[in-house]
């Protein structure tokens, strides 16, 4: 009978622990294929503070997290993308066209910053809908599908701004230059869009979606509508693309149609040096999060080792290199 008594006070804590250990092991295959991402993030972190000594310093953190923080939303907005087993390639050109929007609009129209700002995300919005229903609905290419778009994308940002010029609103890059505490407000959208990417995951959505990047035809003979899964995706990521033309616009205070094209191959850069399968339905945010920093810190490494600008592109290409061979060896361990 003391037996049973003592079975029955530890059952519960052996059933706490058990349930904690499948907690963790459930994170650490979420997040195993990031990891050759954060290890090369670490090892930029660790060139950038031998080669930067204040680097770890609070203006020098705000510094780099603001020049990163476009990059991040935009390959967060790639992340969703092919996570869906898809790929976007007018997100530059997306960039550049919510930049001119919100550089050309107040004064033509005299425009408050609100409605100025409001008429950018529509445009942006607007922009995910069209590539999901050419993708989705309309089964196109989303290679072919999307460069057409960009291009049109891009053709509407030089209508609206031929020339470099026009004023983003004061407020934005007063708004982008303040801090609360260490943090910069630009960290705000990082933050936001972090936190809105493990809710979704949660939620019935962000399942389908994983399930329709590892396998459509499944999730389609389970009931599952893909065409609209695919279509919401697309929009979920242009509200990214539209943060990460928020803070570039914010940062150069004016409008450029060129502005965002360099965008779409480094956010599928990232994408790749976060260990996301451009297959589709494998991989995680974190890993994109960490794919894009490494992109920006590697520019810190080349100025700040005195190595000439032109080699940056050089990094870079070996940088991605790597990744694919962790990536291709990572994928032919049994599992």
């Amino acid at each position: 009978m003391k037996a049973g008594l003592t079975e029955r006070l530890h059952a519960p804590r052996e059933r706490r622990s058990h349930s904690v250990r499948q907690g963790i092991n459930a994170i650490a295959s979420r997040h195993a294929s990031a990891l050759p991402g954060i290890v090369m993030l670490l090892i930029v972190v660790g060139c950038n503070a031998f080669l930067q000594p204040d680097f770890f310093s609070a203006d020098s953190l705000a510094s780099n997290l603001q020049n990163a923080a476009p990059v991040i939303l935009v390959c967060m907005a790639q992340a969703v993308i092919v996570l869906l087993g898809e790929l976007d390639l007018s997100v530059g050109a997306g960039i550049s066209l919510v930049n001119c929007v919100l550089a050309a609009v107040p004064s033509l129209t005299g425009w408050s910053t609100g409605a100025t700002c409001v008429a950018a995300l529509a445009v942006a919005l607007a922009a995910g809908v069209c590539n999901g229903v050419l993708v989705g609905y309309f089964r196109q290419s989303a290679l072919i599908a999307t460069f057409a778009t960009g291009a049109i994308w891009f053709g509407g940002a030089l209508l609206l701004m031929p020339q470099p010029g026009g004023a983003v609103p004061e407020v934005l890059g007063e708004w982008f230059a303040m801090r609360v505490g260490v943090l910069p407000l630009a960290a705000v959208p990082i933050i936001a869009a972090g936190a809105l990417w493990p809710a979704l995951q949660r939620h019935r959505f962000g399942r389908r979606l994983i399930a329709t990047g590892s396998s459509a035809d499944a999730v389609f003979k389970s009931g599952v509508d893909t065409r609209v899964v695919k279509l919401l995706g697309y929009v979920l990521a242009w509200l990214f693309v539209f943060g990460a033309a928020l803070c570039i616009s914010a940062q150069t205070s004016s409008g450029d149609a060129r502005l965002g094209l360099p965008y779409t191959l480094n956010s599928v850069a990232a994408v790749v040096i976060g260990g996301i399968s451009l297959a589709g339905g494998r991989g995680s945010m974190l890993g994109a999060i960490c794919g894009a920093l490494v992109l920006v810190l590697i520019g810190n490494v080349v100025y700040f080792a005195g190595i000439p600008s032109n080699y940056q592109e050089v990094f870079k290409g070996a940088v991605i290199l790597l990744a694919l061979g962790c990536t291709f060896i990572s994928a032919r361990k049994p599992v």
